[in-house]
């Protein structure tokens, strides 16, 4: 996970889960703000996680995901409201 975002941007991270029982993971920053029995259920909650934050803070915010490879990719960038 990257340390910290540069300007307003809010970046929630999505760490691939490790194999088990280990639950899925949603972080802002490095706090866990959600956990999740499946994949879909984690990305579904960030994406929603995502609009809230856009809608209130009026920040652009991005998700990023990490792949079985171990390499993060951006989902979807949401800008903030002009």
């Amino acid at each position: 996970m990257e340390a910290r975002d540069l300007g307003d941007t809010i970046t929630l991270y999505l760490p691939q889960a490790g194999g088990g029982s280990r639950p899925h993971a949603v972080f802002q920053d490095r706090q866990r703000v959600g956990e999740f029995a499946t994949r879909d259920e984690a990305l579904r909650f960030a994406m929603e996680l995502a609009e809230e934050i856009r809608q209130q803070q009026k920040v652009p915010v991005r998700v990023r995901s990490e792949d079985a490879a171990g390499l993060w990719q951006t989902l979807e960038a949401i800008e903030a409201a002009l």
